[in-house]
């Protein structure tokens, strides 16, 4: 077969297991010149199903001619179900005027270039939409001139992918096989010339094919199937002169009877047949392409929905990218991520393209459900919502009001502008009166404490791997066990009522306004106070703030320990970096 010979490898056959080829339709580009009004436009397709939506007019169905005519098995003896090869052809789908398309666009060099990029085995390679012309013959034997697209390799030369050795010719179809399902199927039987009509019982379909029609029908329409008929009759039927042609399962009445739906959905099923009937026989086989134009016609609602859900079925067991147009809000209702969630690993197999603005078409593929029903009916849309303002604080959760107030005077303007500066967050520090363990421990049950920044007294200790905790700076015993903010305080006024020369700085600062040891005695240490006891130490902090304050023992301890506010303005520093990256 042609479709072997277009390969390098032997002649042989290959099994599936040897040859499991997959290839896929990626995206549509077309930029400028334009084609038609398609524009600066590019469309993503999803891997199982694409539903592409718009108002009348803005080029859903010039897509799809551009989509179903670059690929198909052009020198194939495969052929579907209706007797055609699988491939689309862009002349049987839409019209292209020679003189004002072609002709004027060549004259003023405004031919457009649109482009399909494929996947090929995982490896992308593209198609240029070339326009040319050709002469064909009438029936009278005069000559018109048509106007012909011509899907080329964007690198003018032959491309062979290297895991199959399939070759692609530099002027010739990607060898995915295709079905390109028009509005033909729509052609009613009942107001046909009876005499056009075809319709023979089937005899040479493979009874498998002949029973999923059937299923596939049925699981969409629950149609009248003849009682004790055998499963795989199938029914021929099509109009001559026209692409009009489907298999039909025996109903309880004449196929010619049946309603508009019940066609199209027959068209559809055939199609999924034939390429059943060609995974089977090409041991190549790389996936398949169904177009489908106005794919909801003669489907009531429901039928629409049952149908979504049989056609992403057979899709997925055959391989299938199917890339359809609609009007429907209840199939893109059906496909749409609103309505699919998955999970954060998932990968979304179905998509929805809407086309907006009718006289400069553009792509959205993030409009919500409610966005789409809006300007399908034309519904004036409704002010912007106000934009939220955006919190660029970085907050700091700190044990207890003590270790707050400890931490402002840490909190200088320099640093502040620093770590802004490095982060672009503000600090704003929230005491929440939890216990150092306790709230470390959060961020294993809530990952917002993973974004906050957690600063503990000096006497905690710190949870090993946790980048966003830090100590505040503070006294220490002879054992390097660290002090909390109240006892650093109480034993740094204890040292300064010794009589010694220690602490200079601080001593002159006092004696400047009067402050004596007599006086640090009857105010901050006079009273039954034990400073190792947590709830005794925060008793006689909260009774003595307005004296410490007034005084800034807390600033002339931070002064007189310069290595411990160094140390912990970098390890602050580091912490915030850290933690403003995950909320980035």
């Amino acid at each position: 077969m042609a479709v072997q010979r277009r390969t390098r490898k032997s002649a042989q056959s290959p099994s599936k297991q040897e040859n499991h080829n997959e290839f896929s339709l990626v995206r549509l580009r077309i930029a400028k010149p334009p084609f038609r009004k398609l524009k600066d436009i590019s469309i993503d397709f999803a891997p199982r199903i694409t539903l592409i939506a718009g108002h009348n007019g803005i080029g859903k169905s010039t897509i799809l001619a551009l989509v179903a005519n670059g690929s198909g098995l052009t020198d194939s003896d495969f052929v579907t179900y209706t007797g055609k090869p699988f491939t689309g052809l862009l002349n049987e789908i839409i019209h292209i005027d020679y003189q004002t398309e072609f002709l004027a666009n060549q004259r003023n060099k405004t031919l457009s270039s649109p482009y399909l990029d494929y996947s090929i085995n995982k490896s992308e390679f593209t198609k240029r939409c070339g326009f040319t012309k050709r002469a064909v013959k009438n029936k009278d034997g005069s000559v018109r001139e048509e106007v012909r697209v011509v899907p080329r390799n964007a690198v003018d030369s032959d491309h062979e992918d290297a895991e199959s050795g399939v070759v692609i010719g530099k002027a010739s179809k990607v060898p995915i096989p295709t079905i390109y399902l028009g509005m033909t199927r729509m052609i009613p039987i009942g107001e046909s010339d009876p005499e056009l009509v075809e319709s023979t019982i089937d005899h040479s379909i493979d009874k498998t094919d002949a029973e999923f029609i059937k299923a596939f029908i049925d699981s969409v329409i629950n149609s009248s199937l003849s009682e004790g008929q055998d499963s795989s009759s199938i029914v021929s039927q099509g109009i001559k002169g026209t692409s009009k042609a489907a298999k039909h399962p025996s109903y309880s009445y004449s196929p010619k009877s049946i309603s508009l739906g019940q066609d199209s959905l027959s068209s559809i099923a055939t199609a999924f047949a034939s390429f059943r009937k060609l995974e089977r026989e090409w041991p190549g086989y790389p996936g398949g392409l169904l177009v489908i134009d106005e794919l909801d016609a003669g489907f009531h609602p429901h039928a629409q929905q049952t149908l979504i859900t049989a056609m992403k079925t057979a899709a997925k067991k055959l391989r299938i990218q199917v890339v359809a147009t609609t009007h429907s809000l209840c199939m893109i209702e059906a496909i749409h991520p609103d309505n699919n969630p998955i999970n954060g690993h998932g990968v979304r197999m179905d998509s929805v393209i809407y086309i907006m603005d009718s006289i400069a078409p553009r792509v959205s593929q993030s409009l919500s459900c409610e966005e789409i029903k809006g300007d399908m009916t034309l519904i004036a849309p409704s002010a912007p919502a106000k934009p939220k303002k955006i919190d660029n604080t970085l907050k700091i959760y700190l044990e207890d009001a003590e270790a707050d107030y400890f931490l402002k005077h840490l909190l200088t303007l320099k640093l502040k502008r620093r770590i802004n500066s490095l982060t672009g967050r503000a600090l704003k520090a929230i005491p929440i009166s939890v216990g150092c363990q306790n709230l470390q421990g959060l961020q294993k049950f809530d990952k917002h404490f993973k974004t906050v920044l957690i600063v503990v007294d000096a006497d905690s200790s710190v949870t090993k791997g946790l980048k966003n905790v830090v100590k505040l700076p503070g006294g220490a015993d002879l054992a390097g066990n660290g002090f909390s903010p109240e006892r650093t305080i109480y034993e740094f006024i204890t040292e300064l009522m010794k009589d010694n020369d220690d602490y200079p700085d601080t001593r002159e600062a006092l004696a400047k306004i009067n402050v004596t040891r007599d006086q640090l005695r009857t105010h901050l240490l006079a009273g039954d106070t034990n400073i190792k006891n947590r709830e005794s130490a925060k008793k006689w902090m909260n009774k003595n703030l307005t004296v410490i304050g007034n005084w800034d023992l807390i600033g002339h301890w931070l002064r007189e320990n310069p290595q411990k506010v160094e140390a912990f303005e970098q390890a602050l520093t580091q912490a915030a970096q850290a933690t403003a990256k995950l909320t980035a």
